[in-house]
């Protein structure tokens, strides 16, 4: 494998689709000499559940179309943090992953729909919304395994823990992670799943307030190292962060400690 530079987006995302769209090509406007660009979850409508069922389309669709071309300017692999995407069986919270050429190389359903009940007593249930997906997938980025999830998924240590078993090498984690939980359970969290799996794990989150919903969302986008170093963070404002990750720094720390070689099934 050959080091592989990543742009990280962190976004302030409403309901208007096409402003978002334009937002995502402005804040990659002088981004160059890149492999991949990893967005947000929800990063082309952030809203309510009506705003995401009003939203909702097909992949591939108009957002994908449009990422399609980045893709191609940039000669750059784009991770779409989210689309709501509109399916025969219902709405799904999906993660794409597009090619150099613009072509859809990997999708990954949201397994894990995020329920909670915020200090203010508002109630988050995706459920109400999305349907889950059932599949984690693995993809390849020219060499590079990477696990592919979203969000809340961060939560739940087994999934990662499967793609580490099939040798992954870098893990996405795109969110929408809110203010409350973000400022408590996300660093910890994204430098918990880099550390006990030895995997880079690239994280863009979305930041700014939801325009329908009013809640404020974390920011501090990351990228972890497998060592559990975090190699860059974007802080609250919207922006766009570069890195090198250098997959000899996989190898250094399994060497190290074989974490993976040591387990045992209790």
């Amino acid at each position: 494998m050959k080091p592989l530079r990543v742009a990280l987006m962190q976004l302030s995302a409403g309901t208007d689709v096409d402003r978002n769209l334009a937002k995502v090509d402005e804040l990659l406007g002088e981004v160059s000499d890149v492999d991949l660009v990893a967005l947000p979850e929800v990063f082309s409508a952030r809203g309510k559940h009506d705003d995401y069922v009003n939203s909702a389309e097909p992949i591939p669709g108009p957002a994908t179309e449009h990422l399609s071309s980045i893709a191609r300017r940039l000669d750059a692999w784009i991770l779409a943090g989210s689309i709501i995407e509109e399916s025969a069986e219902g709405i799904y919270n999906t993660s794409v992953l597009l090619d150099r050429t613009g072509a859809i190389a990997a999708q990954y359903r949201k397994i894990h729909l995020f329920e909670a009940v915020l200090d203010n007593g508002q109630v988050i249930k995706e459920t109400d919304t999305y349907k889950a997906g059932d599949q984690p997938v693995l993809a390849d980025i020219e060499g590079w395994k990477c696990g592919m999830s979203i969000c809340y998924d961060l939560r739940f240590p087994e999934m990662y823990r499967h793609y580490a078993l099939q040798d992954a090498h870098l893990l996405f984690v795109p969110a929408n992670f809110t203010q409350r939980t973000g400022r408590d359970h996300w660093e910890t969290l994204v430098r918990a799943r880099a550390i006990e799996n030895q995997c880079f794990v690239v994280a863009p989150d979305q930041c700014g307030t939801n325009p329908s919903t009013g809640v404020v969302s974390h920011g501090h986008s990351m990228v972890v190292g497998p060592w559990g170093e975090i190699l860059c963070c974007a802080g609250d404002a919207e922006r766009v962060i570069t890195v090198e990750l250098d997959p000899k720094e996989i190898a250094a720390t399994r060497a190290r400690i074989p974490v993976i070689e040591h387990r045992k099934l209790l």
